[in-house]
């Protein structure tokens, strides 16, 4: 009799599964639980264990993976994840590296360069200097540059801007030599001459390798399974790292010299193709706290894979690094309508501790990435405080953006750029 009522109960429970309807995405685009999902989770998960498994003998026998993420590696050596890549033959193809450093005192140096083919840059520079203002490089909001015969092959940025590494995971070099503004004051100019070295002796975060995985299978066993949605994941998928260090920045501005330590992110980011018309909006934020930890932490959707995708790592005081596997922030309910909120909170847990966050911003400025401006991202400048301990760095929101660029700045391109395939 009892066996009869279990298999009663068992069959009731998948008929009903396989009738149950999903529910509705919020907004048309942030998935909720499915049907099967507790099936789906544990399925990912395993197959993530495996794959780490795999990823351990590569490492041991110096083998590098044919596909890599999700577990695996991209690269056998650091020297070879922490140099300029060769790019692909795809227009979309990418290399890029991105610096997000503050200190207490309220500066902020905020830099990126991403490669991509035939010498064209997605580039920018911004400089907050408490005595004067936020200083922007020439072109922004726009950040298309292009490089030319002068610039080191082994450098990323162009225009007068050089980012370079000096030895791999442990030193980098940042350089610019040229105009800058007032942000919103394009006629307030400065003559800027900039050098900073940014070193490290912190480990790095692989987020082919280190992200949480229970998180990473959540992520994945929400959306809605198909066969193009895993070839999608293949196809779209891009190597990125991270490790947080300090830098120390001489920085000569209308004959004056300054003499700075900041501190925060250096990002690392290579892939066939970026498309960034496939994100629809992150959040992430960089913080270091006076107790010396240091955090990252925020949510991507980029709905082809992933709608709500946690990320990030935090350093504890003596160095260890362990990552984020929860967040408490929600997109849909913090500046959906495109203005990113200046008050706001949340929580996160990592390492087996939970971390109240509250995130305070006394400015802001934004910039557009593409030849059709297809990402939006704003950039806030702010303190923070973390379980009751002071902090400071910066948030940084993109929203997917529509509107185009501006006719008058396809026009100003080399003429050599319209003959180009753009992808």
């Amino acid at each position: 009799m009892l066996v009869f009522a279990f298999f009663s109960v068992l069959v009731i429970i998948i008929v009903r599964l396989l009738n149950a309807r999903s529910p509705p995405s919020l907004y048309g685009i942030y998935q909720h639980s499915s049907k099967f999902y507790y099936v789906k989770l544990i399925f990912i998960y395993i197959i993530l264990l495996i794959r780490k498994m795999q990823n351990d003998i590569h490492v041991l026998t110096k083998k590098r993976s044919q596909h890599s993420g999700y577990g695996l590696k991209s690269k056998v050596s650091l020297e070879e994840m922490d140099m300029k890549q060769s790019l692909g033959s795809h227009p979309k193809a990418i290399d890029a590296v991105y610096f997000n450093l503050a200190n207490s005192n309220g500066w902020h140096l905020i830099v990126g360069t991403a490669s991509r083919p035939h010498d064209v840059v997605n580039g920018f520079l911004y400089l907050k200097v408490p005595d004067i203002g936020l200083l922007v490089s020439p072109k922004l909001p726009d950040t298309m540059l292009f490089r030319s015969k002068l610039d080191r092959e082994n450098s990323y940025g162009a225009e007068g801007l050089i980012l370079y590494p000096f030895q791999p995971m442990k030193v980098w070099k940042i350089q610019y030599n040229g105009p800058m503004h007032i942000y919103g004051d394009p006629e307030n100019k400065f003559d800027v001459k900039l050098n900073a070295v940014w070193s490290s002796d912190l480990p790095y975060f692989d987020f082919d390798t280190d992200m949480n995985k229970y998180s990473v299978a959540k992520s994945m066993a929400s959306e809605p399974w198909s066969r193009e949605y895993f070839k999608n994941l293949n196809e779209f998928h891009q190597t990125h790292y991270e490790q947080h260090g300090d830098a120390h920045i001489q920085l000569h501005l209308q004959e004056k010299l300054y003499k700075v330590k900041v501190n925060g992110v250096r990002d690392h980011s290579y892939a066939e193709k970026r498309e960034w018309k496939l994100f629809h909006r992150y959040a992430l934020h960089f913080i270091t706290l006076e107790s010396g930890v240091r955090i990252s932490v925020g949510i991507v959707c980029m709905p082809l894979a992933f709608t709500r995708l946690i990320v990030g790592y935090l350093y504890s005081q003596n160095g260890e690094i362990v990552s984020v596997h929860k967040c408490s922030l929600q997109l849909p309910q913090h500046g959906n309508n495109g203005n990113p909120p200046s008050d706001y909170g949340f929580s996160f847990e990592a390492g087996g501790h939970t971390y109240d966050v509250q995130v305070n911003v006394y400015d802001r400025t934004e910039f557009y990435i593409g030849w059709e401006w297809e990402a939006r991202v704003v950039e806030l400048l702010a303190q923070f405080t973390v379980n009751g301990v002071r902090g400071w760095g910066a948030c940084e929101w993109q929203y997917r953006n529509v509107n185009g660029r501006p006719l008058q700045l396809l026009q100003s391109d080399p003429t050599w750029t319209k003959d180009i395939n753009k992808g």
